[in-house]
């Protein structure tokens, strides 16, 4: 009998079924069979799905439900009869709207009902609600709106009470949640109201964070539930952010702005509740999508150029971020990521986001992972591609105080190294780099209290030995970095001067200050072995290192020395390989008397084909002098076509000489990398040990013992062995002693 069924006898029409008391529904027919009725009605179309739904929502479900009946078969083939309605395209009207209310009015009055029936019920369940809630989203006016909040609140709160008392994840739970998702997506692109897909969010993340602790997330699989509640997490806030402009206009009232950011607050905080929650591992799509907000633009304030928007990113989103990276940097695949994005798309500025990775990875206090030091280096590597950072004064202070307090911060042995490495690097720019940042460090330490006895005097000793590994007058660059390291230990150890010795030259010209004393005893020396043209290559170097030594003595007057010795002067000047000599005595020259300069000036030899760049210098600034003579005497010296035009940009003005420049110079890696090595001079020209007079050999052991005596506490068994050799050889030169 088509659309009746036979119960005890008694045969039910869906007219009938519809004319039933709820009171007596549980008496005359079972849910199978109502299930039954209806599916038949809908099928021959005697029967409208919508009316059906309305029917079950208004009368028959709240029947068996409120007697405990299993109701699990009628909830799926609801599910069914409402896909039916939604694929027919309807648009939504008076019947929709009674089924809606029907459903709100049934969830209110039977929620405790629902949660005594099971997990399974109320998932299938919500599943139905949030369907319904999806096509009224899809096609109503928005007249309806408050019965589609109070449905959607209604359902949210049941699905949350239910898995409160849950301790199983199910493989319901997945779809459930992907369909959450998607509805309060959607109410993000199509409503003004803040708060709905908020509060669709925030059941999604309780139901994660509840289900995570049921879970054992050291499993080598990522729940997929977490997965999607990540990334949703993050594509809400990333969408929010980046619909706040459109086409250079505000679209958010600036009534609401305050209410807009507590929503980014709030989706930050969801997020960060969940990575709190001991995650240990995430997989390349969950690294994606946490590394997208991180590195995102719109999370920066400068990005902005209006200042009360930069106001509310700095309160509202920036700190969250950087809390969000803390969480998260030590993750291999997010080092990757952010890796991949600087390697891969050139097109994009990073730097911001560097920034912050060596902050948190400097205010963590976990240890530096092995491959959080290689993406430091790879940083590092980064923002000095080129010269671009280098030559901006903002960015260049905050690489610098970046990488310093990292240094200083972190006792990682690893990152030290790299910066101590990249000092003898052949771009002088990334020298120049490591040298400042491992300055700053230095300095911290210092401010800080950290420096012991024993450490400066390892220091010392460390860079001593790098700046006695250069050639006695290397040009090398890096060697300006090592004096500057030894010169600040030097003083920071309140060490004295070593003796004054051509062995001595490098220790002597990183350390040695302006003092009248120590500038008489260079001269004395000086005037001692310069009466007459060096015949030795090791006098040679000698009297071109007191010269060296000398220019640092702005308070030794040397002008009877240059009066002396012009003519021997000019006689190993006349030598074909006399550059280390003319260099250091045309420096000490430029640094004297107008009447000195004049008198060996007149003396000079007019050479055409000189390229001694102190020379060249020197006889510049002669022929730039407000004295005449010297511009007289210096006109038959022709400086080189090339280097004049440095000259006169070095006789410039700072701010003149700004205005000089060719704003559109070379700043690729390739301009200021130095292609050629450095060659230390042959043994032939190095002193002999046998040569070293007496009284120096002496001194020197005298003041080496003075230092041991303040390290003598670190020696280990080889010192004691080499020091108890070393007093066996002095015994044995006088035994009387």
């Amino acid at each position: 009998m088509s659309g009746e069924t036979d119960i005890l006898g008694v045969s039910l029409s869906y007219s009938e079924l519809q004319a039933i008391d709820q009171e007596d529904i549980i008496l005359l027919i079972d849910v199978d069979s109502a299930v039954n009725i209806c599916k038949e009605s809908v099928a021959n179309e005697s029967a409208n799905t919508v009316d059906v739904l309305t029917l079950w929502f208004s009368k028959l479900l709240r029947a068996y439900v409120d007697e405990s009946v299993c109701c699990i078969r009628a909830v799926k083939e609801m599910c069914q009869w409402f896909q039916m309605e939604s694929d027919t395209g309807t648009e939504i009207h008076s019947a929709h709207i009674k089924l809606f209310e029907e459903a709100l009015s049934f969830i209110t009055l039977s929620r405790d009902h629902l949660l005594k029936a099971g997990e399974r019920l109320v998932h299938i369940f919500t599943y139905l609600m949030l369907s319904i809630i999806a096509f009224f989203l899809g096609g109503s006016d928005r007249s309806d709106h408050q019965l589609l909040v109070d449905l959607q609140y209604a359902v949210l709160s049941l699905l949350k009470q239910n898995t409160t008392g849950s301790s199983k994840v199910h493989p319901r739970l997945t779809p459930l949640m992907q369909k959450i998702m998607e509805i309060a997506d959607f109410e993000r692109k199509q409503l003004k109201d803040l708060e709905l897909p908020v509060r669709t969010s925030e059941t999604i993340t309780y139901m994660c964070l509840h289900y995570m602790s049921h879970v054992n997330l050291k499993d080598e699989q990522i729940p997929e539930w977490l997965k999607e509640t990540v990334s949703h997490l993050c594509e809400m806030i990333l969408s929010y952010l980046e619909g706040l402009y459109e086409n250079g206009t505000l679209t958010v009232p600036a009534k609401k702005l305050e209410e807009f950011m507590e929503v980014m607050r709030t989706y930050f905080i969801m997020l960060l509740q969940i990575f709190n929650n001991d995650i240990n591992q995430i997989d390349d799509d969950m690294a994606a999508c946490v590394m997208d907000v991180i590195m995102s633009e719109q999370t920066t304030p400068s990005y902005y150029s209006d200042k009360d928007i930069q106001r509310h990113i700095s309160m509202y989103v920036r700190p969250h971020v950087m809390e969000l990276f803390d969480l998260v940097y030590s993750f291999q695949k997010c080092q990757e990521y952010l890796i991949s994005g600087i390697l891969c798309t050139p097109e994009w500025d990073y730097f911001d986001v560097c920034m912050d990775f060596i902050t948190t990875v400097s205010t963590n206090n976990a240890d530096v992972l092995p491959s959080t030091c290689q993406t430091l280096n790879q940083i590092f590597e980064y923002l000095f591609k080129d010269a671009t950072n280098f030559v901006n004064a903002e960015h260049y202070e905050r690489v610098m105080n970046a990488f310093g307090s990292l240094l200083y911060l972190v006792p990682n042995r690893e990152l030290h190294s790299y910066f101590c490495a990249g000092v003898f690097q052949k771009d002088v720019i990334t020298s120049q780099v490591c040298a400042d940042i491992l300055m700053l460090c230095f300095r911290l330490k210092e401010v800080n209290k950290c420096w012991t006895d024993n450490d400066i005097e390892l220091a010392v000793a460390f860079w001593s030995k790098c700046n006695n590994s250069y050639a006695m007058f290397s040009q090398n660059p890096s060697q300006w970095h090592v004096q500057r390291f030894l010169r600040y230990f030097h003083y920071l150890g309140k060490r004295g001067l070593p003796a004054l010795s051509t062995r001595n030259f490098r220790h002597l010209s990183a350390v040695t200050k302006p003092d009248a004393q120590v500038g008489m005893k260079l001269l004395n020396i000086l005037e001692h072995i310069s009466s007459s043209a060096p015949t030795q290559v090791e006098v040679y170097y000698e009297m071109a290192a007191l010269l060296e030594l000398l220019v640092q003595q702005s308070q030794t007057d040397c002008s009877q020395w240059f009066q002396r010795t012009s003519e021997m002067a000019k006689e190993v000047m006349s030598i074909g390989n006399s550059s280390t000599f003319t260099s250091a005595y045309f420096k000490l020259l430029s640094r004297g008397n107008k009447k000195t300069q004049l008198l060996i000036l007149r003396g000079l030899n007019a050479t055409n084909g000189c390229t001694n760049w102190h020379r060249q210098k020197f006889l510049d600034s002669c022929k730039a002098s407000d004295e005449a003579q010297l511009r007289v005497f210096s006109a038959r010296h022709v400086v080189g076509v090339d280097v004049q035009p440095l000259f006169e940009a070095l006789r410039l003005k700072p701010g003149a000489l700004e205005e000089s420049l060719d704003i559109s110079y070379d700043i690729s890696k390739s301009s200021y990398t130095l292609h050629s090595e450095h060659h230390c001079p042959s043994s032939s020209f190095k002193r002999k040990r046998s040569e070293i007079p007496l009284k120096e050999i002496l001194r020197e052991i005298y003041e080496g013992s003075l230092q041991l005596g303040h390290c003598s506490e670190a020696f280990d068994e080889t010192d004691r062995d080499l020091l108890k050799k070393v007093m066996a050889n002095l015994s044995r030169i006088d035994p009387g002693t």
